[in-house]
């Protein structure tokens, strides 16, 4: 018996295109909170998948707080829950997904910071409208994948 309480799948659906809508819309934070609801109850391959999202959010949501100490740390971790994920998974082209990501933050990644930098003691200049959309090329939902990865 996993140690985890799977979710029914109508509900990790909704939970998922809720977080894919409000990622796109640039609810960052709000689109982590939906993917956690499904994370918690989700293992191997489906769980880094969804860890890997929320990280992205987070990101973000780190970007929108001027704490670059914050995207720093999260994007490093962020790329280890997608590694060794196929290209496609869940319908996310992973790599392309990272690599439209990346210039969005990437000032902030090659910038220099101190132990014990606060948040708004620098201020983030991105542009939010370079964020790229989560991109489903199919619905993992509909194709079965979901279903059999936990």
């Amino acid at each position: 018996m996993p140690a985890y309480a799977p979710y029914d799948p109508a509900e990790e659906k909704r939970f998922f295109y809720e977080g894919v809508s409000l990622f796109n819309e640039g609810e960052f934070f709000e689109a982590h909170e939906a993917w956690e609801e499904i994370w918690k109850n989700t293992a191997g391959r489906k769980a880094k998948f969804y860890q890997g999202l929320i990280q992205a959010a987070v990101v973000l949501e780190h970007m929108n707080r001027s704490n670059p100490r914050g995207v720093q740390r999260v994007w490093a971790s962020m790329l280890t829950k997608f590694d060794g994920l196929p290209e496609v998974f869940m319908g996310v082209n992973i790599p392309r997904f990272l690599d439209d990501l990346r210039p969005v933050v990437n000032h902030v990644l090659e910038m220099e910071t101190t132990p014990g930098q606060q948040p708004y003691e620098v201020e983030l200049k991105w542009n939010r409208r370079a964020v790229p959309k989560v991109t489903l090329l199919y619905d993992p939902f509909e194709s079965g994948e979901a279903a059999g990865l936990d």
